[in-house]
């Protein structure tokens, strides 16, 4: 069984991909689904969408069409296939791992795969941070042929819509965001080198390039306004959660017990040596999470008030935030703990305590 199949009207450039044996063929083959059987298994809605488009495409970089295998540059030669495919294994069996300690409930790997998701890292960043680097002085057709040609040592100009997240997220704590550097909202270039003669020019072309790419890798990109909601409202607890994916029951004999293993991918089991405890995925636990994610979401709007400029919202949900709480005061400097609930724990309505 291979991983592609070949039709009846197979080319010579086919018949060159069919190369690879097919035990490789079917390991690729069963890598490929326990992915996407983990992906479908992610808590996240939006985390299943993605992350299945993701490991769809990234295989079929290496995959042929049925007709005309060389016509696009993302397919690769049979014989780059058969160089980079064990390499490609590796890091395939590496992902399928991360998934499944994500699938249950380690918040590091499911906190990585939902700054994946909503674009605090990875591709979709890189995706969505290309609308804020286009410049607002018009440019034509041959200006742009320049700038894009390699080895292009062009100084770049900032947007005013990049300009205004930069400055508002310069007033962030650092301890809202995965990436710890702040960016400068200024870029202060001194009048002197240390000769004490005037900075060259090509000196403050190369600081002005080397601040913007700085600025760039820690900038956070905005959302989409429909995605910004919807991860706010997930966050806050306005829009109900529909509870972890039922997984699929394993087919094999009654004598596997707990230590049977898929082709490829790790059942339910102790975690032995892992960096973290795997945690139950509940509601709260999500909502902590997407909290956190949130926090790092900006979105951009044009100010209405003024009729020019830009508005930047952060999704801080501080207000729903169930990790925290507050004592309630006993009077003579004394706080209680338990304030505000009744015996068994619940939340005492403001009615009945007023009462």
């Amino acid at each position: 069984m291979r991983l592609w199949r070949l039709g009846n009207r197979a080319t010579n450039a086919h018949a060159r991909y069919a190369a690879v044996n097919d035990a490789s063929s079917r390991a690729v083959l069963h890598v490929f689904r326990a992915l996407l059987r983990q992906c479908t298994y992610l808590p996240d809605p939006a985390a299943r969408q993605y992350l299945h488009g993701h490991v769809v495409s990234r295989f079929r970089d290496y995959h042929p069409r049925s007709t005309l295998p060389f016509s696009s540059r993302r397919h690769k030669s049979a014989a780059l296939v058969q160089q980079r495919l064990p390499s490609l294994l590796r890091t395939a069996r590496r992902g399928l791992i991360f998934l499944c300690r994500a699938n249950d409930g380690h918040m590091r790997h499911l906190g990585k795969i939902l700054a994946m998701t909503y674009g605090r890292v990875g591709k979709r960043r890189h995706q969505l941070l290309k609308d804020l680097k286009i410049p607002d002085v018009p440019v034509d057709q041959a200006v742009i042929e320049k700038l894009s040609e390699p080895g292009n040592q062009a100084v770049p100009h900032p947007s005013e819509q990049l300009m205004t997240l930069i400055k508002s997220q310069a007033k962030r704590r650092l301890s809202d965001f995965s990436r710890s550097n702040t960016p400068r909202p200024k870029l202060v270039i001194p009048e002197e080198n240390s000769w004490g003669r005037p900075m060259p020019i090509r000196r403050v072309r190369n600081f002005k390039r080397r601040w913007y790419a700085e600025t760039l890798d820690r900038i956070m990109p905005p959302l989409p306004e429909a995605e910004w909601n919807r991860l706010r409202m997930r966050a806050s607890g306005q829009s109900p959660w529909e509870g972890p994916v039922t997984r699929r029951k394993w087919a094999g004999g009654p004598d596997d017990k707990e230590r049977r293993h898929l082709v490829g991918e790790r059942v339910k089991g102790p975690s032995t040596g892992s960096c973290s405890k795997p945690h139950n995925i509940t509601t709260r636990y999500m909502r902590r999470l997407w909290a956190k994610i949130s926090v790092q979401c900006p979105l951009i709007k044009p100010n209405a008030a003024k009729k020019s400029g830009w508005d930047v919202l952060w999704g801080d949900v501080r207000g729903h935030d169930t990790t925290r709480f507050a004592l309630g005061h006993k009077g003579e400097g004394r706080y209680d703990m338990f304030s505000g609930v009744d015996e068994g724990g619940r939340v005492i309505a403001e009615s009945n305590s007023a009462g």
